[in-house]
């Protein structure tokens, strides 16, 4: 867990319910990287579990830069149940609706079956509860989470999802690196970054990246795209044959004017 906003936690880059279990919350802290590129089956159960209680996007970023979210409570499908939500926007119980047990999908949409969030007893005021609790959603305006803001993320951590994206996106970046420390310009040795100061080493850095990825893409046209043939089938001026000088073309000079 690495803090709050309007009330709503930030876990592991998401934003969730402020009534996430504390074993959920607290899934991944004090892992090792071993770990984390092998999740077990219990902490894959763990990340599974977190998804009722993250928030959800209810609109994406505007021209500013704003993000709105939903309470997990909130909805005509809520994906779980919240005992303060009902009582703070005075909602009833629902209608009872017959559901075929054979169908696992009418099973998994009924609120018997979604997780069920637990205040603590006794509970907070009405005036002492976070916005998150007091509106359907809350809108998360760039720099609301401060320093904590290059935590968050826009896929939840070790999900399904996440992993395939991060599995694309390091392999990616390894690959580059490994191109850049291998060619000849050698990004990672210092002597050819002899600039000092962290704003000179930077532009110099974007410059030798620039430069590489020139010759990366060189190399691959070399070798995936032929040279170009000579377009026979373009039109060539034609120049009557009245018009052309013999003289010239047979090496000779015109003949002297007659007198």
């Amino acid at each position: 867990m690495q803090g709050s906003a309007h009330g709503a936690l930030l876990i592991d880059g998401s934003l969730a319910c402020p009534l996430t279990p504390e074993r959920l919350a607290h899934a991944t802290a004090g892992l090792d990287d071993a770990v984390i590129r092998r999740p077990s089956e219990e902490l894959t159960a763990l990340i599974t579990a977190r998804e009722p209680y993250l928030l959800r996007l209810k609109q994406s970023a505007n021209a500013s830069g704003a993000l709105r979210f939903q309470c997990p409570a909130a909805g005509t499908s809520p994906s779980l149940t919240c005992p303060r939500f009902d009582r703070l926007h005075q909602r009833g119980p629902s209608r009872s609706t017959a559901v075929d047990l054979t169908d696992a999908r009418q099973r998994a949409a009924h609120l018997a079956a979604k997780p069920r969030g637990l205040p603590p007893q006794p509970d907070h005021k009405t005036g002492e509860l976070p916005k998150i609790r007091h509106q359907h959603t809350i809108t998360l305006h760039p720099g609301d989470l401060g320093h904590l803001d290059k935590f968050r993320q826009d896929l939840p951590y070790l999900s399904p999802s996440w992993r395939g994206t991060y599995a694309a996106a390091r392999a990616m970046t390894e690959g580059l690196n490994g191109r850049l420390k291998g060619h000849d310009l050698d990004l990672s040795d210092p002597k050819n970054r002899l600039a000092h100061g962290r704003v000179a080493q930077t532009i110099l850095v974007a410059l030798l990246v620039a430069v590489a990825n020139d010759h990366f893409l060189d190399a691959w046209r070399h070798i995936h795209q032929p040279p170009a043939e000579p377009d026979t089938s373009a039109e060539i001026l034609q120049i009557p044959a009245e018009h052309i000088d013999r003289w010239a073309l047979a090496g000779r000079s015109r003949p002297p004017p007659a007198p």
